[in-house]
């Protein structure tokens, strides 16, 4: 079958039948979600099937299950109704100017000098424009942004991509550092290396986020085995948190460990690690462009990291 029969035989309610079985596993739920009934919903599935010549959901007494042509059926339609519900939010902007919501996604070393006062100023700037921010690691905030659940994000392309699917600007390094709880009795004199610190209880980043990597790259460097058992957590919060309830070790961004440390909260120990880490980028598909609001946001952040930095970073493919 041609795309152009297919798209002659495929409506908006087939797409979201998909996906709403997907949700559900249950023809009789997703038939009440879409306000249709049983004999309907199962009449849309055999159509939706016909048309592509496959079984997209395997009919058993516990359900209905995508098989692997379901799960890439479900894939596309969200990606197709997705691009239409960004089509209403462009034409809006179109007509109101800058408004609606923009959705950005960042990781946690972003924030206080980028995220942060860019927000604040858009907010009183631009009252019309929404604004949905998402942190994470680096890896879900691509995927996140691969099946349009984010606009553009701010973190690092790790090869998870389709080659010249994205584009990239360098924003700033992220120097990470060691910390510990305030009342870790652990002796610094200002001379500790990741050798006399090995044998300490640590918190890590979760796999396989750009920080895990570069973390274990170090302990590698310094031909030391990764710590034993650690506690894994992807949450900056998180780690924080765990730390003035213990004695444990972390390593974070040097911006965030600031922030703490001038609360109280956390101390930075004198270990010195490689620049193993890299640049972080604003990073956005190239084949998705940005509305009105969404490229003010953009450039906005572009505009922070180059009066923070006093210059621009080069653009990547």
């Amino acid at each position: 079958m041609t795309a152009h029969s297919l798209i002659n035989r495929l409506k908006l309610r087939h797409l979201r039948l998909i996906l709403e079985l997907e949700a559900t596993n249950n023809l009789h739920r997703a038939a009440e979600r879409m306000n249709l009934s049983q004999p309907s919903a199962s009449k849309l599935l055999q159509e939706i099937e016909h048309a592509l010549n496959t079984r997209l959901f395997e009919r058993t007494s516990q359900g209905v299950f995508p098989t692997a042509g379901g799960v890439m059926a479900a894939r596309h339609a969200r990606l197709m109704l997705n691009d239409i519900e960004r089509l209403q939010h462009d034409i809006d902007a179109l007509e109101e100017g800058t408004h609606g919501t923009v959705r950005v996604g960042s990781i946690v070393a972003a924030l206080p000098d980028l995220i942060s006062p860019v927000f604040a100023e858009i907010t009183q700037s631009h009252p019309g424009i929404g604004l949905s921010l998402t942190i994470d690691t680096s890896d879900a905030l691509l995927l996140a942004m691969e099946t349009c659940r984010l606009d553009f994000i701010v973190g690092r392309p790790i090869g998870l991509h389709s080659p010249g699917s994205i584009e990239c600007l360098e924003l700033a390094n992220e120097p990470l550092c060691v910390v510990t709880s305030c009342r870790n009795p652990i002796d610094d004199t200002g001379d500790l290396t990741l050798r006399d610190v090995a044998q300490e209880r640590w918190i890590l980043q979760t796999a396989p986020s750009p920080m895990r990597r570069a973390i274990e790259a170090a302990f590698t460097t310094a031909l030391l085995p990764l710590p034993a058992h650690p506690i894994e957590a992807s949450s900056m919060f998180a780690t924080i948190d765990l730390l003035m309830h213990s004695n444990m070790l972390a390593v974070i961004p040097r911006s965030v460990s600031q922030h703490y440390e001038r609360a109280g909260m956390i101390r930075r120990l004198s270990v010195s690690l490689p620049d193993l880490l890299g640049a972080y980028s604003l990073i956005r598909r190239v084949d998705r462009p940005l509305s009105p609001a969404s490229q003010l946001v953009f450039d906005a952040i572009e505009a922070q990291s180059i009066r923070k930095a006093d210059r621009p970073f080069p653009y990547c493919t």
